[in-house]
C-alpha cells in the first residue's frame, strides 16, 4: 500500500489489524518498488511526492506483469483514475471511502490468485479442471506423452479434444517439431488423398504445382486427424500404412517417402461401433486405440465450471490487445447461473456465453460479469411478437388460476366453475386442453321430452 498521507494510513492499519491480511506500506513511489517483487497488490494513491501513482502503476505493471493493482483518488482526480484502469488497474476507490470496500478488493485478488494456482497446478496446456474426471484425463495425457505411439481421442463436440492433442505434443520429446491439425470432415471428399500425403505436378487433372500433403508438413513433429471418422473407407489402408512404417506415398511419386511423425486422431462419433459395424476399418481402429483418451461432457463435470469460466475470462483479458477491457471477475450469480446450465455445446459453447459476456460488461461499464450479461439459456426465453406474448402471458395466469381453483374444490369441476365465476363447460373444456386433473367431469345434458298433449289425453 502506497500512502504519503500518514492520517489515512494509521486509519487503514486499524482497519486491518484483524483482517488477517499481510500488508506492507510505502510513502513515495521508489520505496514502493524495491518491496514490488514480493507483492501480489498494489494499491496505490494517484497523488505522491516524486514518481505519481499513474507512473508508479505504469512501471510496476512493467516490471511484474501480473502484478494486481487498485488506485486510491479524490473526487477531482476521476480523469487520472480512469486513465489508471485504462493502464491495468483493477478497480479505483474514490477518498473518502469505507476500508470495508477496500478489504473487499484484497479479498477478491486473493480468491483470483488462489484460482490461478489451481488453474496451474490441475492444468494441461490450456486444458483447466479440477475434479476426479480432468485429473484422470491429465494422467492420460501423460501418459501419452511419456510414448511416441498414436493417440486416440474421444469425447462430445467442444470437450477439448484439440487442447488435449496440444497437450500431449506439448510435453513430448517432439515439442520442438510442429504441431500440424487437419479436421478430415472438412476436407472435400476427392481431395483428402492429396491433403494427406501430397501430390506432384501432374498427377492428376488441374495438379499444375507440386503440393507437400499435411504427413510432411508434420515432418518431426505431430499430425493431429481431427474427425477421423470422416476419412472415406478406401483410404484408411493407406493412412495405416503411413502410421505403422513411417512411409508414405505422394500421389504421382515413383517412390515412397520417409516420415517421423506422431499420430493422434481425435472423433466425436461412437467409433467403437462403427468399427462392429464394418463403416470403419478395424486395423486402423487396433493401430491407433494404444493409447485413449476419453474428454468428459461438462455436465459429468460441473464442479470444474468456475475454475474453467475465470480461466476464460482471465484470457479474454490476456488476448485484449487495446486494454480496454475491465471485467477479470464473474459473480457468485453469473457463476451460479453457469453452474445450473445442462452445456450441451461443452466448454466450447461456455467460452462463447463468456466472450459475449465480457464484452457485455465492457460496453455497460460493469466492474464484473454478473448473471444479466449472460446471454439467455436457449429456449428459455423465445422471440415473440407482443401479442403472442400477451396471449402466452394470460394462458399462463389462466392455467395457474384453474389449477389454484382445482386444489382448492379437490379437482371438483363444479365447485372450480364457481370459484372462476366461468361456465362449467367451458371450464372442463379448458381443463382438457392445459391437461391439467380432475375428478368429475360435467355430464351431456339430457334431452329434454315433452309429452304431447294428444298422449295425455290417452
Amino acid at each position: 500500500m502506497v500512502e504519503d498521507d500518514t492520517a489515512v494510513l494509521e486509519a487503514l492499519r486499524e482497519s486491518f489489524q484483524d483482517s488477517g491480511l499481510d500488508i506492507d506500506y510505502a510513502t513515495d513511489g521508489e520505496t514502493a518498488l524495491k518491496k514490488l517483487p514480493e507483492a501480489d497488490l498494489l494499491v496505490t494513491d494517484l497523488r505522491l511526492p516524486g514518481m505519481d501513482g499513474t507512473e508508479l502503476l505504469q512501471e510496476a505493471r512493467r516490471r511484474k506483469p501480473e502484478i494486481e493493482v487498485v488506485v486510491m483518488t479524490a473526487y477531482g482526480t476521476i480523469p487520472s483514475a480512469v486513465e489508471a484502469m485504462r493502464r491495468g488497474a483493477r478497480a479505483y476507490l474514490t477518498k473518502p471511502f469505507n476500508p470495508e470496500e477496500l478489504i473487499f478488493h484484497i479479498r477478491t485478488v486473493e480468491e483470483t490468485l488462489k484460482l490461478r494456482e489451481m488453474a496451474f497446478r490441475f492444468s494441461r496446456g490450456e486444458l483447466v479442471g479440477a475434479s476426479l474426471l480432468m485429473q484422470k484425463v491429465y494422467q492420460e495425457i501423460d501418459l501419452a506423452a511419456a510414448s511416441d505411439s498414436p493417440v486416440l481421442i474421444t469425447g462430445e463436440t467442444g470437450t477439448g479434444k484439440e487442447l488435449a492433442a496440444r497437450a500431449i505434443h506439448d510435453l513430448s520429446p517432439r515439442k520442438s517439431g510442429p504441431f500440424i491439425a487437419v479436421n478430415m470432415g472438412a476436407l472435400p471428399k476427392d481431395l483428402v488423398e492429396s491433403e494427406l500425403f501430397g501430390r506432384e505436378k501432374g498427377a492428376f487433372t488441374g495438379a499444375d504445382t507440386r503440393k507437400r500433403g499435411r504427413f510432411t508438413l508434420a515432418q518431426g513433429g505431430t499430425l493431429f486427424l481431427d474427425e477421423l471418422t470422416s476419412l472415406p473407407l478406401e483410404l484408411q489402408p493407406k493412412l495405416l500404412r503411413a502410421i505403422e512404417t513411417k512411409e508414405i506415398w505422394t500421389l504421382g511419386a515413383e517412390k515412397p517417402e520417409q516420415v517421423q511423425v506422431r499420430a493422434i486422431a481425435a472423433t466425436n462419433a461412437n467409433i467403437d461401433a462403427m468399427t462392429k459395424e464394418g463403416t470403419f476399418r478395424a486395423d486402423l481402429y487396433y493401430r491407433l486405440n494404444i493409447h485413449r483418451i476419453f474428454m468428459p461432457p461438462l455436465r459429468d463435470h460441473p464442479e470444474d465450471i468456475p475454475i474453467i469460466a475465470r480461466t476464460l475470462v482471465e484470457r479474454e483479458k490476456t488476448d485484449d490487445k487495446t486494454g480496454s477491457l475491465k471485467a477479470t471477475e464473474i459473480s457468485g450469480g453469473a457463476l451460479a447461473a453457469l453452474v445450473s446450465r445442462p452445456w450441451p455445446g461443452n466448454v466450447r459453447e461456455l467460452a462463447n456465453v463468456l466472450r459475449k459476456a465480457v464484452l457485455r460488461s465492457k460496453t455497460w461499464g460493469a466492474s464484473r460479469i454478473e448473471a444479466e450479461h449472460l446471454d439467455p439459456e436457449p429456449g428459455s426465453f423465445p422471440v415473440l411478437s407482443f401479442k403472442e406474448a400477451k396471449d402466452k402471458a394470460a394462458e399462463e395466469w389462466s392455467k395457474q388460476a384453474i389449477r389454484t381453483a382445482l386444489a382448492m374444490t379437490e379437482g371438483n369441476i363444479s365447485k372450480a366453475a364457481v370459484l372462476l365465476k366461468m361456465n362449467q363447460n367451458a371450464l372442463f373444456r379448458l381443463i382438457k386442453r392445459y391437461g391439467l386433473k380432475s375428478n368429475n367431469p360435467p355430464q351431456k345434458p339430457r334431452p329434454q321430452f315433452t309429452v304431447s298433449s294428444k298422449l295425455n289425453q290417452k
